[in-house]
């Protein structure tokens, strides 16, 4: 049985405040949590999905282990009733050389990304790599035959790329297809069409 997968991106978070890349467990695993301003997205957010059923029960509740997630996660849990796990293959991406710069660095490796998913300009995680985790991520819950709704609570780059692949969409477009803002949700289309694609990128190194 493949699960219903819903993504949950993290809510607004003092490094967004801050407007901070903060990609790394050493400096967002215990800081850069949600503002109040993000506490109040993400549980509005999933008010909405109960609301309008989109949460079929039983919900698992998955998250990254960086600050911003957790609290995210957290608030969710207690509207679902719910208690969040963590997956490391949910974390942010890398941004390498970039970490704790301003954020306006994303748009420079964006505009790689789109000439090359493969990319490790800057020592950034490249999309590639991305899909490589969070698609075996995938295909461990698709074994565990999970009944309901499997939530997935995680970080931008992280949920464009899945809901890219999940279209059928070339990763160069992953911000284009799949940009989520913070605190919000999206039904993932196919977890297959996420296993293929992953299966894809697998064959460029070969």
């Amino acid at each position: 049985m493949t699960p219903h997968i819903v993504l949950l991106r993290h809510g607004h978070s003092l490094a967004n405040e801050r407007r901070l890349i903060a990609s790394r467990p050493e400096n967002a695993a215990d800081a850069y949590g949600l503002t109040l301003l993000g506490r109040e997205q993400v549980r509005t957010s999933i008010g909405r999905a109960i609301s309008q059923g989109s949460l079929a029960r039983p919900v698992h509740l998955v998250c990254s282990p960086l600050l911003r997630a957790r609290e995210s996660a957290e608030v969710a849990g207690e509207r679902l009733g719910v208690d969040p796990a963590m997956d490391a293959r949910l974390t942010e991406r890398d941004f390498g050389e970039l970490e704790l710069g301003s954020d306006d660095l994303y748009h420079q490796v964006w505009a790689e990304d789109r000439r090359d998913p493969t990319h490790r300009r800057w020592g950034v995680e490249s999309v590639a790599q991305i899909l490589e985790r969070t698609g075996a991520l995938l295909q461990a819950l698709a074994l565990e035959a999970y009944a309901g709704t499997v939530v997935l609570c995680t970080h931008g780059d992280v949920a464009s790329t899945l809901l890219c692949a999940a279209q059928g969409a070339p990763l160069e477009m992953h911000r284009e297809v799949g940009a989520l803002r913070t605190g919000t949700w999206m039904n993932l289309p196919s977890v297959q069409a996420v296993l293929e694609a992953r299966r894809g990128c697998s064959s460029w190194g070969e």
